[in-house]
């Protein structure tokens, strides 16, 4: 079976796609170091980089899952306090989930799957925006699926929310779930040691002035709040990034706690539980789900946000596992709709 995928950036979601179909394509967003990244692992995938150079006609009635990772920086929970819970409406990067779901019509696929963060399918967010589409997709004589996964139950080593609007020609059965947590953050840096040694990769720097604080610290402690303690408001200097106190650390920064699973990964921030450093970009692979032979391509710099920009590769292989059952044994369609949360355990009840 044939996929394709729209706006995949460095390649997780391939990654895990790649298992289950034959990549025939990136249709991607304007240039970037994401498409240097993916080449150097995928070579022979062509990529068309800027929305009008895709080849629609090409691949049109050729491809059986369209699969879409549009930027989810619309329905961040960040921008949401900063510019206001409707400012997504005027981002005119929502375009990308448009393009997106567009493939359903210009490629006639047997199913299509969008990923994006929770907020996107929330009554302070996208929700409206995925209702319009899940009625377009109904027209087209599709089944609908919103699906709302906690990454960490599909074989990922650290929680990750996140939501998928997936569309089918034929019905999508309520997959089963193994429910038990992840491993802790100091389970898997444990595991990484055994399988790959001592070597974290490229360690993520740190600024000069965060240095001093971090041998104090605590393990599930903000470097802020660790700053903070020694720095009291009377001697705060207003005027750094964005109007904030010069010299505080950024608030992404957390030291990792080694006996609890690892948060949402959404760049290079977290400090190791119990070495005075930010982790290694092979850590944080590992943690990601990709391959350790992986290969990044720009600054090193650059790779805590090409790993946290995209879809999870084991997070990945579920999904289209899930979706090319459905093609394989064309199921019946019992609804035009469902919603499904993989987030927890199902209660007792709620299986009765």
């Amino acid at each position: 079976m044939k996929a394709l995928g729209a706006y995949i950036f460095a390649g997780g979601f391939t990654i895990g796609v790649s298992k289950h179909f034959d990549v025939e394509a990136h249709f991607e967003m304007k240039p970037g170091l994401y498409k240097k990244t993916f080449l150097a692992n995928f070579p022979k995938i062509p990529v068309f980089e800027g929305e009008s150079n895709w080849p629609r006609k090409k691949y049109k009635n050729q491809i059986d899952f369209v699969y879409c990772n549009p930027p989810c920086a619309p329905w961040s929970n960040l921008g949401a306090t900063q510019k206001g819970a409707d400012a997504w409406k005027k981002d005119p990067r929502v375009s990308c989930w448009t393009n997106s779901f567009n493939l359903l019509k210009e490629l006639n696929p047997n199913a299509l799957a969008i990923e994006s963060v929770p907020r996107v399918y929330s009554k302070n967010g996208g929700y409206p925006m995925i209702m319009e589409l899940t009625n377009k997709a109904h027209k087209l004589g599709y089944q609908t699926t919103h699906m709302l996964i906690d990454g960490q139950f599909a074989g990922l080593n650290h929680s990750r929310k996140r939501f998928f609007f997936i569309a089918t020609r034929y019905g999508l059965n309520s997959p089963r779930l193994n429910f038990s947590p992840a491993p802790t953050t100091g389970e898997a840096l444990t595991s990484f040691k055994k399988e790959y040694g001592d070597d974290p990769g490229f360690v993520f720097k740190m600024g000069e002035n965060e240095k001093p604080y971090l041998k104090h610290c605590k393990m599930g402690e903000s470097l802020r709040t660790t700053w903070e303690r020694y720095n009291p408001p009377e001697t705060w200097v207003r005027g750094g990034m964005r109007g904030g106190v010069k010299g505080r650390p950024q608030f992404m920064k957390w030291r990792l706690h080694v006996d609890k699973i690892c948060p949402v990964i959404a760049g290079g921030f977290y400090i190791h539980p119990k070495e005075d450093r930010l982790f290694g970009h092979k850590e944080l692979s590992y943690l990601s789900g990709f391959p350790i032979n992986y290969k990044w391509e720009g600054p090193p710099s650059s790779i805590g946000s090409q790993i946290a920009r995209g879809v999870m590769p084991p997070v990945a292989e579920f999904v289209a596992r899930i979706i090319k059952k459905s093609i394989v044994e064309k199921n019946k369609k019992n609804d035009d709709h469902q919603v499904i949360d993989l987030r927890k355990a199902p209660t007792q009840e709620s299986l009765l």
